[in-house]
């Protein structure tokens, strides 16, 4: 974990965290789940989303997807 690199700078950390709504506030907005691509934070500062520390060259894929799988028709 110590060799993760933070995918967003700070500057636009806090300007994703000021326009995304935190996980735990998302059912007063929405009934829907988080869809596995978008930006999402949480208020607790102990809980950290491992998304956050991917690199940047590698797209976040879709949560129920594997790589190299074709939809079904």
């Amino acid at each position: 974990m110590a060799r993760l690199i933070p995918r967003y700078p700070a500057r636009e950390w806090v300007r994703l965290c000021a326009l995304y709504f935190p996980e735990e506030r998302r059912h007063e907005f929405t009934s829907e789940p988080w869809d596995g691509v978008n930006f999402r934070h949480f208020q607790d500062p102990r809980v950290v989303c491992i998304e956050h520390f991917q690199s940047e060259d590698r797209p976040m894929s879709p949560v129920g997807r594997k790589p190299g799988r074709k939809p079904a028709a």
